[in-house]
């Protein structure tokens, strides 16, 4: 993702132009959103560890490094980058429309029963 460019201004000192003009530009910092996920608690440690002995940095970096790469790799899969969606993600997990089947009883509780 390429940032976004802060244009130059002129700097003012006690409400009059002194002329001078910052002419370095600074690429903005990326705008961010948090975000909560559940992991399988064997990758969670995992991930802590490599952190810990690599030194990556803050394991939020490490996971957005991660998912970057992932990402990229899919669109290069698909052939270009995927188009915007049309519709916002449905939130929270998906829900099956139809009722599992009944989890069968165990021998010992059939015979209970009759």
């Amino acid at each position: 993702m390429l940032p976004a460019i802060e244009t130059a201004f002129s700097k003012k000192v006690n409400g009059s132009s002194n002329g001078s003009t910052l002419s370095s530009c600074r690429p903005s910092k990326p705008r961010k959103q948090r975000v909560t996920i559940t992991l399988p608690l064997s990758l969670l440690e995992r991930l802590r560890n490599a952190v810990y002995w690599t030194g990556h940095g803050p394991l939020a970096q490490l996971i957005s490094d991660a998912l970057d790469e992932a990402v990229t790799h899919m669109e290069q899969a698909n052939g270009q980058a995927f188009p915007q969606r049309l519709a916002a993600l449905k939130r929270g997990r998906p829900r099956t429309k139809t009722q599992p089947p009944p989890l069968p009883l165990p021998p010992a509780a059939t015979e209970r029963v009759q």
